[in-house]
């Protein structure tokens, strides 16, 4: 029978237990009261799950204690991986977009032609690897039209004036919304496989550089062997080899990430949480350093750019050193990290936003400055929106959901302003 508060007795665990009294007695007692059960799980998930092993040791013929720690402690069943299938995919995938990159260089200047295509190429690389896995009538046909779109819009684009710099700078943005489509399928707007995007995003940073680190050890000891046969080994290599190993890097990458470590390392949230302290000093640290020594991004246009690599640089940190934050546990100091880390990286935003805005006022517009203003209000809107649920979790009213939500919800939101970087602003300056 479910226990009211008039048959409790003075002994007898509260219905209000808070997670300070949370035991497992407090468990057993309402194990037919489902709705309480519920409510202390929700009160400090990781505790509850803690005493549910405590409390089933005591009532182990319990099917509510067996029910919720299947709940809580179920593991998806191994799933055996085609190795053999993945690393030919990958291999056929490397060479295909690889012959593809590099025989047009036969006939074109790879510093027209590269730039161009080589982001279109690896877009393409990625989406097929993730397409086969779920392969997706309507990704296959936007995907096409897609590229032919993209391919001629940038073959068009002329010179290297501001306007095709601009644009050549962020249609690789659009190309990372499409993979992001493509590997979150018809979950687009699901936070979770967002969130899972997030983390692709990072791991295959980490990977690949691994990837091309062992790539640039292997090259060098290639270059260096056939140098002795070849005074112009280097030279034919980089040329004839290079363009497969743009490819290869993040495909291989990926194929670390998905067949090797299953989809779910956390090497790029570790290190993001182990650096979010130093980044934190070395950003203070750099901004008063930098205006107590007279530097002024209102006037030194190379302060202003560092300022703005270092904004793009802090805000990846931000975002990974959050990500990974386990929902229910208690605020502690890495949360005040946190806040503080996203705190810092809005004020180098808003100190970047004034100088460009006084340099729009001094020089006029321009391709780059419009972009850099677009561009660093697209940013504080999303650390604004951040640090505003950052501290509603510190005080209590918010949960890591919604902090997920506005870590992972925004994204669309940088693909518009690429869109419009590099599609409206060059028409409007007349690709000047």
């Amino acid at each position: 029978m479910k226990p009211t508060s008039g048959s409790q007795s003075a002994s007898s665990p509260s219905l209000n237990a808070t997670p300070a009294t949370l035991t497992a007695e407090v468990l057993t007692a309402h194990l037919e009261d489902p709705e309480t059960l519920e409510r202390l799980y929700r009160h400090d998930p990781g505790a509850f799950g803690a005493l549910i092993d405590e409390a089933i040791r005591s009532k182990p013929e319990s099917p509510v204690l067996r029910v919720w720690s299947a709940r809580l402690h179920y593991q998806e069943p191994h799933q055996p991986v085609d190795w053999p299938r993945k690393v030919l995919l990958a291999a056929a995938i490397i060479l295909a977009a690889g012959t593809v990159l590099r025989l047009p260089i036969i006939w074109l200047s790879d510093e027209w032609f590269l730039p161009r295509f080589a982001p279109l190429l690896v877009t393409l690389a990625l989406a097929t690897y993730f397409w086969f896995d779920r392969p997706h009538r309507r990704q296959l046909l936007v995907g096409l039209g897609a590229t032919i779109a993209v391919g001629t819009y940038v073959w068009n684009l002329p010179g290297t004036t501001d306007s095709t710099i601009m644009a050549l700078l962020h249609v690789p943005i659009l190309c990372w919304v499409f993979i992001g489509w493509v590997f979150t399928g018809d979950a687009l707007r699901d936070v979770g496989r967002q969130i899972d995007f997030l983390r692709f995003n990072g791991e295959l940073l980490m990977l690949a550089s691994l990837v091309a680190l062992g790539g640039m050890v292997f090259s060098a000891v290639t270059i260096a062997l056939f140098s002795l046969l070849a005074a112009d080994a280097g030279e034919i290599y980089v040329r004839n080899v290079g363009a497969f190993g743009i490819v290869a890097v993040p495909v291989a990458g990926t194929l670390l990430y998905d067949v090797v470590f299953r989809q779910r390392p956390r090497i790029a949230s570790i290190l993001a949480r182990i650096f979010a302290p130093l980044f934190l000093v070395m950003v203070v640290g750099f901004l008063l350093i930098a205006f107590l020594g007279g530097q002024n991004p209102f006037t030194d246009r190379s302060l202003l750019i560092s300022l703005n690599g270092l904004l793009l640089v802090v805000l990846g940190i931000s975002v990974y050193a959050v990500v990974e934050r386990r929902e229910g546990s208690p605020v502690g100091v890495e949360d005040y990290v946190n806040l503080a880390l996203i705190g810092a990286t809005l004020l180098i935003d808003v100190i970047a936003l004034a100088a460009i805005i006084s340099r729009l006022a001094s020089f006029g517009w321009s391709p780059n400055r419009v972009v850099v203003l677009g561009a660093n209000l697209t940013i504080m809107m999303h650390l604004a929106w951040m640090l505003w649920t950052y501290v509603g979790i510190i005080r209590g009213r918010k949960s890591f959901g919604e902090m997920r939500r506005a870590v992972a919800g925004y994204l669309p939101a940088y693909g518009l302003w690429a869109l419009v970087a590099a599609v409206v602003v060059p028409v409007i300056f007349r690709f000047n």
